[in-house]
Order: structure tokens, then sequence, then C-alpha cells
């Protein structure tokens, strides 16, 4: 069975991943904080664009 993620459910997902990527120093911070800003954004869109989809080679 195969769940189909609504844009809003991997929405609320992507940002609770990226809260707790935060806390757990798992995103790079920065002096400049527009790089840790950066860092914060191509974190949440790789997680936002590959949610829900398989890496299967059937």
């Amino acid at each position: 069975m195969i769940a189909i993620l609504t844009d809003n459910a991997k929405l609320q997902l992507a940002k609770s991943f990226t809260e707790l990527a935060l806390q757990n120093n798992l995103i790079d911070k920065y002096e400049d904080s527009s790089r840790t800003a950066e860092e914060v954004t191509r974190f949440f869109d790789t997680f936002f664009h590959t949610l829900g989809k398989t890496d299967s080679k059937s």
C-alpha cells in the first residue's frame, strides 16, 4: 500500500523535521545569518521535494 502525501502534509512534516534538525545541530550555522538561512532553506526544500518519493529500482 502506497500512502499519498498532500502538499500540506509534506509542508508540515518538512517544517517539523527542519525544526528538529536545527535543535539537534544537524544544520550548519554560520556567523552570517543569511548563509545559515540558505542552509535551512536547502534542508527544508530537499526534505519537502523528496517526501513520498520512492527509490525502487524494480
